[in-house]
C-alpha cells in the first residue's frame, strides 16, 4: 500500500438487537359475585374478543456474542490512463459484550478484539500492524438506538492506528428505529460523524433509509432481515508524511443485517463505494480516489 495518500473507510455494519415489551394488560374479569343471574329466557350475553396481542418489538438488551467480521478493500487512485491499484484485507475475531441494567445513557459495552488476521497479499507493514491487534478493548455505552458512545480504548495509540479497519465501533451495531424493531417498518436516519486517525480528521453525514423487511431463517434461526441504504458526504484535511492534504467526495452503500426474535444480531454484509478528490498543495495535485469495501459479519460458535 502506497504512503502518499490516505485511505477512507466507510464502515456499515450490521449489529445486535434484542426485545422487550409484551402484550397489553387486560382487565381483571369482574367477579361472580357482581354479575346478576341470567334467565333462561334471556339472549346470551355476546362474546367480546380479547385484545390482539402486540408483537414484542426488538430493542436492545443485554447479551454477549463473538463475531468474524471479514472486511476487503480496493483502492484505486490517480488518473485513468496512470491508476495504482491496492487491495486489502483482513478478518477480524472480536466479542461484543452489552451489560444490564442499562444507565441513563445507555447499557455499558465492550468490544474485545481477539485479533486480527490479514488476507494474503496485503502489504507487510499493515500486516504487521493488524497483527499488533491482540485483546484490544473498546468499553463504552450503547445508546438505544444502537450508537456506541464515550468509547475509550485499552491502547489509545494501536487503536488510532487501526482506525481504518475498525472505526472504533461507533457503528458496528446497526440504527433501530424509537419504538424497537418490527417486521414492516420503515425509517430514516441522519447520522454525522468525525473520524480521526492516521494524520487525518474526515468528517461524514449520512442519510440512512432501513427496513425490517420480514421474519425468515437465517443460519437455522427466526430472524428479521433488516435491509439499508444510505448516502453521504465526507470531507477532511490532515497530514501525511509531513505534506498536508485535503478531500471530499461522496459515497454509497447498501446493507443487510439479521436480527434474531430474541434480539441477537446473527450478521450480515455490506457493500460501499466512495469517490473522493484529495488534494495536494505542496504539489498543486487534485488525485482522484476510488474505494470499495466489502464486510461481511458472522456469529462464532
Amino acid at each position: 500500500m502506497t504512503r502518499a495518500l490516505p485511505l477512507l473507510v466507510a464502515v456499515l455494519a450490521a449489529a445486535c438487537a434484542s426485545r422487550r415489551g409484551g402484550a397489553p394488560e387486560l382487565p381483571a374479569p369482574a367477579s361472580p359475585a357482581t354479575v346478576p343471574p341470567v334467565a333462561p329466557s334471556d339472549k346470551p350475553a355476546p362474546v367480546v374478543p380479547a385484545a390482539p396481542r402486540r408483537s414484542d418489538a426488538v430493542r436492545y438488551g443485554p447479551s454477549a456474542l463473538r463475531y468474524v467480521v471479514h472486511r476487503q478493500l480496493h483502492v484505486q487512485q490517480g488518473q485513468a490512463e496512470r491508476p495504482q491499484a491496492t487491495d486489502l484485507g483482513a478478518r477480524i475475531y472480536l466479542a461484543a459484550a452489552i451489560a444490564g441494567p442499562a444507565d441513563s445513557i445507555g447499557y455499558p459495552a465492550t468490544f474485545t478484539v481477539d485479533s486480527i488476521v490479514p488476507d494474503s497479499g496485503t502489504p507487510p507493514p499493515l500486516a504487521d500492524n493488524l497483527s499488533r491487534a491482540r485483546k484490544l478493548v473498546f468499553s463504552g455505552r450503547l445508546l438505544p438506538r444502537g450508537e456506541f458512545v464515550n468509547g475509550v480504548a485499552s491502547d489509545s495509540a494501536l487503536a488510532q492506528s487501526l482506525v481504518q479497519f475498525l472505526a472504533n465501533f461507533r457503528d458496528f451495531m446497526p440504527r433501530l428505529p424509537r419504538d424497537g424493531l418490527t417486521p414492516g417498518i420503515a425509517w430514516t436516519d441522519t447520522l454525522e460523524a468525525t473520524q480521526k486517525g492516521g494524520g487525518s480528521e474526515v468528517s461524514r453525514r449520512a442519510i440512512l433509509h432501513s427496513t425490517a423487511a420480514a421474519w425468515e431463517d437465517h443460519a437455522g434461526t427466526r430472524s428479521l432481515r433488516l435491509e439499508a441504504t444510505s448516502t453521504y458526504q465526507v470531507a477532511g484535511a490532515g497530514q501525511n508524511l509531513g505534506q498536508p492534504f485535503d478531500l471530499s467526495g461522496s459515497g454509497s452503500a447498501t446493507v443487510v443485517s439479521f436480527i434474531a426474535a430474541d434480539g441477537r444480531y446473527l450478521g450480515g454484509e455490506s457493500r460501499d463505494s466512495t469517490s473522493l478528490t484529495v488534494h495536494l498543495a505542496v504539489q498543486g495535485l487534485a488525485v482522484p480516489v476510488t474505494q470499495l469495501t466489502h464486510t461481511t459479519v458472522a456469529v462464532l460458535p
